[in-house]
């Protein structure tokens, strides 16, 4: 009996020492997973500091080259050369724009100079003129000059930095102010031009979009943060600073408190095994039972591990230390299309290539360690396409020598090929396949200072196909129009298209004027070939404007809006035709530029002024309404009619701001009007479509007190043809206010009887167009008569416009219209005598709405 309980005494020993052991073995692992799993998280967080870090430079390195090659389109260039390197003229440089304000309204540029040895020569902030030097704003007049002409005679043509102007950290680019032609050793002397950029939140915003990284900011260097990455700008005492991701930090908070939880459970579970180790012991004869099922569990678990790599997407490979494949799972037949007998055994260099470097010696790399590798490579099926993959290995590390490698292929084929397909639509137009805005300004900028040809395309009678026969058939139109430009042009040129029906043509060498008429006149003819969709056979035209570059040097910018003033010459001229860029051009658009500015100006210093023209009753006599019509009193040009200053007004910003003053001051005045009647006021599309205009009359009818019955909107065609829905919705909004709705020039357009069963119109007037020829076509005069048959059983109110003589208006009147308007019955006049017109009126019925 003692011998059999020193038999059991001593198994419960071995039972305890077991236990102990294999706790002591499990804290151990569990101290170094914990290890392990720091050194991953600092390995996650240095990798995320370095690419950040990588990107922010790339992006500021980006930035620099773009403002170098901006500033090299100006300094390079025979005209600034004649009139800046020696004594500058200004008027050639400011007041007709080459050097002047659109640098800083459009492009952005702080400060603008001309610096020499003897001082400041030229000097813009903020887009104006300014006597300061650059001294004034920046001690750095001598670095900047040194650099830039230091970059000149390495031929790298601009020079940029960073400095601090005017208490900012800013970029500047610089260069030697010379003609094209010159040789790099003599103009190191001469005049510098400095393009100064502030590093405002706005450009650092831009800039770090496109580093894909968040915060980015400029700060004083000695308050950066341990968190923020930073990039020290030169010597300038600030850098340049961003949000660094923490994905370590991140996936220790993540983990630990789940570690934490299976630690606990861990003790438990251990002190459960202490305690039943004594019952454990009794049960040792079973051991032998025990190890039949750990051993079967064993091969369960192996045959587990079996499954999961065979049913994986990717494909596992192993290697001997000579790196010849050993193993490669089934998945490697499936996806490859090879046996795997036929690879076993050979250099697994025959099946990979890497176009960065040699397989085997990246894996002898991996040799002395136990990290995990990835390499980009590619392999052939069995059909002997080449595939993109990317494959992970490790060595295989037995009493500290190497023995193989392991690892895994994943087939990246589609994935790079989803990102081909993105970069190529970010430079492409998905519809006709031609290459976008972005692209055309790559290859404008990579050809640089060669000669080129750039034709601005318009198609004519393009609109009238898409609203008769939809939107598929101009798909179908563009598409062909595409194509033939494409069969027009040579592989050195470029077609683009910009979005639309504009198109442009970039023709390198274009040799002289009569090969580039020949050219054009070969566009022209092949777009005007019949084009044939769903049996129907549509035909357009097309109108070019031409610059060129050799003529007319410029960015890619420039050129793009010189062609297009140059089209629009040629749409004037009767459309099918092309126009070149000329000075006389320029000169349109620098005065056109200039009457914005001075309306700008205008609205502001309340030059304008408001006409009123009467709207009568049939009879001649009762004033029923009055339509405002705005004039602009020029302090130069004298009183300007409206078709002066609409259109350039809606071209802009000012539209909005014009059709307010509109709106605001015809309400004013009728609340004074000594008769409670209508006062019209026409809304322009752009204003439309650019403003809350419900916000705008409702805010109108508020400030002036005016009954909103007494307001008449009159709403173009062109309104509903932008944006059905929205018109719709927005026109309802304008009803319930109260306001009434009168659709202008009825008749002109394509689908105006839709419009009318559609928007909720109180009135419409029918074009003068149709009145001017009352007397004299009978066809005309049975439109009138259908429009106000019309108007009539739709309940709206129907107004004649343009009557100028008594016979219009008699037949008129025969014809039952409602109110009629023309110079017959009064000419648009101030508001004082349209007050005296309504005083002296007879048969004035005051209570008209």
């Amino acid at each position: 009996m003692d011998a059999t309980f020193g038999s059991n005494s001593s198994r419960s020993q071995v039972v305890r020492q077991l236990t102990l052991v294999f706790s002591s073995l499990l804290l151990l692992i569990l101290l170094l997973g914990l290890v392990s799993l720091y050194r991953i998280a600092e390995s996650l967080d240095a990798r995320e500091r370095t690419q950040s870090r990588f990107h922010a430079e790339s992006a500021l390195a980006q930035l620099q080259k773009s403002e170098r090659n901006y500033l090299v389109s100006y300094a390079v260039w025979q005209a600034a050369y004649e009139h800046l390197a020696g004594r500058v003229d200004r008027h050639w440089a400011y007041d007709e724009d080459n050097l002047g304000e659109t640098l800083y309204s459009t492009d952005g540029y702080e400060g603008v100079f001309v610096l020499g040895d003897d001082g400041t020569h030229y000097a813009m902030l903020e887009g104006r003129l300014s006597e300061q030097g650059f001294e004034r704003y920046s001690g750095s007049r001598t670095q900047v000059l040194q650099r830039a002409r230091q970059a000149t005679l390495q031929e790298e043509q601009a020079a940029s930095g960073y400095l601090v102007f005017n208490g900012q950290p800013a970029l500047y680019t610089a260069a030697v102010i010379r003609p094209p032609s010159a040789r790099p050793s003599l103009p190191s002397a001469g005049a510098v031009l400095v393009f100064v950029r502030l590093l405002s939140p706005k450009v650092l915003g831009q800039l770090g979009r496109s580093a894909g990284l968040s915060g980015f900011a400029v700060v004083a260097a000695p308050q950066v943060q341990a968190d923020q990455g930073r990039l020290p700008l030169e010597d300038s005492g600030y850098a340049l600073t961003w949000h660094i991701e923490q994905p370590g930090a991140d996936l220790l908070e993540t983990v630990l408190l789940p570690l934490a939880l299976a630690l606990l459970i861990i003790a438990l579970v251990m002190a459960l095994c202490a305690r039943y180790a004594m019952r454990a012991s009794a049960g040792m004869d079973r051991s032998h039972h025990a190890l039949a099922a750990s051993k079967a569990a064993l091969q369960a678990s192996e045959a587990r591990f079996k499954a999961v790599a065979e049913a994986a997407s990717d494909w596992i490979w192993e290697t001997d230390a000579q790196q010849n494949l050993t193993y490669l799972s089934a998945r490697f037949t499936e996806l490859t299309g090879h046996p795997v007998e036929r690879w076993l055994q050979r250099p697994i260099s025959d099946l990979f290539d890497c176009d960065t470097g040699q397989v085997e010696t990246w894996l002898h790399g991996l040799a002395g360690s136990e990290s995990t590798g990835s390499l980009r490579c590619q392999y052939r099926d069995h059909h002997e396409q080449r595939r993109e993959c990317r494959i992970a290995a490790k060595a295989i590390i037995e009493h500290k020598a190497c023995q193989g490698f392991r690892g895994t292929c994943t087939d990246i084929t589609d994935e790079v090929a989803a990102h081909a397909q993105v970069q190529h639509l970010s430079l492409h137009d998905a519809l006709t396949g031609l290459p976008n805005r972005n692209k055309l300004f790559r290859f404008l900028e990579d050809a640089g200072v060669g000669e080129l040809a750039l034709l601005m395309l318009d198609l004519d009678n393009f609109k009238p196909i898409n609203d008769s026969l939809g939107h598929p058939a101009g798909d179908a139109v563009l598409i062909e129009v595409a194509r033939r430009l494409g069969q027009v042009t040579r592989d050195t040129d470029l077609v683009a298209r910009l979005g639309g029906d504009e198109f442009v043509i970039v023709l390198a060498r274009p040799g002289k004027h009569d090969e580039v008429d020949r050219f054009c006149a070969r566009v022209v003819e092949a777009l005007k070939r019949p084009i044939t969709f769903e049996q129907h056979k549509v035909q357009v035209g097309v109108s070019l404007g031409v610059v060129l570059s050799a003529e007319y040097a410029g960015s890619p910018s420039d050129l793009i809006r010189y062609a297009d003033v140059a089209l629009y010459s040629a749409k004037q001229a009767g459309k099918h035709t092309w126009r070149y860029f000329s000075a006389q051009l320029n000169s349109a658009l620098l005065e056109k530029r200039e009457l914005e500015r001075e309306l700008r100006e205008g609205i502001a210093r309340g030059e304008l002024r408001l006409h009123f023209q009467p709207r009568y009753k049939v009879d001649g006599v009762t004033v029923a309404s009055a339509e405002a019509l705005v004039r602009w009193q020029h302090p130069r040009l004298g009183l300007l009619r409206p078709d002066r200053f609409i259109a350039l007004a809606e071209e802009s910003d000012l539209i909005v701001q014009l059709g307010n003053w509109v709106l605001q001051e015809a309400c004013t005045l009728a609340r004074g009007w000594p008769l409670a009647i209508l006062v019209s006021v026409n809304m322009s599309p752009a204003q439309f479509s650019r403003s809350d205009v419900v916000r705008d009359v409702a805010e109108a009818l508020r400030h002036t007190g005016l009954p909103a019955h007494r307001l008449e909107l009159e709403i173009t065609e062109n309104v509903m043809l932008n944006d059905v829905e929205g018109a719709l919705h927005t026109m309802n909004a304008l009803k319930e206010l109260g306001v009434r709705l009168n659709m202008d020039d009825f008749g002109t357009g394509y689908s105006s009887l839709g419009y009318l069963r559609t928007y909720p119109f109180d009135s419409i007037k029918i074009d003068k167009r149709f009145v001017q020829s009352l007397g004299t076509s009978s066809s005309d005069r049975s439109v009138v008569q259908a429009i106000i048959n019309l108007g009539n059983a739709m309940g709206m109110t129907v107004t004649a416009e343009g009557v100028e003589t008594a016979e219009q208006l008699a037949l008129l009147c025969d014809d039952q219209c409602h109110e009629v308007q023309g110079y017959l019955l009064s000419r648009p006049v101030e508001n004082r005598a349209l007050m005296q017109l309504m005083a002296a009126g007879e048969g004035v019925d005051p209570g008209v709405s």
